[in-house]
């Protein structure tokens, strides 16, 4: 499976709520908030969604921030990478993009 077609979901441990339209999410481990941006916000909502590829993902905040879609999947895929490494996001692997009808294909975050 190519891992832009992965889909990322929120990690069991952690809780999450947008406020005001911002992400803030708990690692109940360290009892730290992390404050996402408005970027980080909505790459956020997808995940809690648990239906968006990263390739998905990469579309829509290319399309919503317009921003070009070389820039978008770098930002994108360092975001779920440090993500997934502090244990934020998991990978699930029941399912792929082409399970999910995700669209597909290609500012920090």
């Amino acid at each position: 499976m190519k891992p832009t077609a992965r889909i990322p979901v929120p990690g069991r441990r952690i809780a999450s709520r947008l406020v005001a339209g911002r992400a803030v999410l708990l690692d109940p481990s360290d009892d730290k908030l992390q404050r996402l941006n408005d970027v980080g916000s909505f790459v956020w909502e997808r995940v809690l969604e648990r239906t968006h590829s990263v390739d998905a993902i990469i579309v829509a905040v290319s399309e919503t921030f317009e921003v070009d879609a070389v820039t978008a999947r770098a930002d994108v895929e360092a975001f779920l990478g440090d993500l997934a490494e502090r244990g934020f996001i998991e990978w699930d692997a029941a399912r792929t993009s082409a399970d999910s009808g995700s669209l597909g294909g290609a500012g920090s975050i």
